[in-house]
């Protein structure tokens, strides 16, 4: 019996830790606030980066602050301008990495951000994270989840747009 929990223990483990996005659901067009949640380390290596790919559609993000953390922001030109609280925005973030820390394995945190999410009621949009931990090691949680399928083992965060 205890090698079947044993067992048992071991498979459920990376489905259980991931990084995930907390609420798993915001209104479109929206300005939202994200916490992406990191249950744990690379193995037994602390984490000493975040670095999320926002998707498509999100035209402003701003990431808070952590202490003893750094925050770049990489951005790209948008197609056409659009409006924005303070004028028009011509450029949109791509990703914001957080980097320093560390996070130790045992421990978990949330790195947040606040966004404004694209009017598309009833999409989902996937943001990949890279998890970099010490001693080079990292985990990309990058994996599309397919209908029907089983969920992968490195699943990226997803968001769902409800209804405004």
């Amino acid at each position: 019996m205890k090698r079947l929990i044993a067992i048992m223990l071991a498979f459920a483990t990376p489905v259980a830790a991931h990084v995930v996005i907390e609420p798993a659901e915001v209104a479109a067009n929206s300005y939202s606030r994200l916490a992406f949640r990191v249950g744990h380390g690379c193995g037994t290596a602390a984490t000493i980066a975040i670095e999320v790919a926002l998707p498509e559609g999100i035209s402003m993000a701003r990431p808070m602050p952590k202490p003893g953390w750094e925050i770049a922001i990489e951005t790209r030109a948008l197609p056409r301008p659009v409006a924005g609280g303070h004028g028009l925005v011509r450029e949109a973030p791509a990703s914001i990495a957080w980097r320093g820390g560390p996070l130790p394995d045992a421990h978990y945190d949330e790195f947040v951000m606040m966004i404004r999410a694209p009017d598309q009621p009833g999409t989902t949009l996937t943001f990949p994270v890279v998890q970099r931990c010490e001693g080079g090691a990292q985990h990309a949680w990058v994996e599309l989840a397919e209908p029907g399928q089983p969920r992968p083992r490195s699943p990226a965060p997803t968001l769902r747009l409800g209804a405004r």
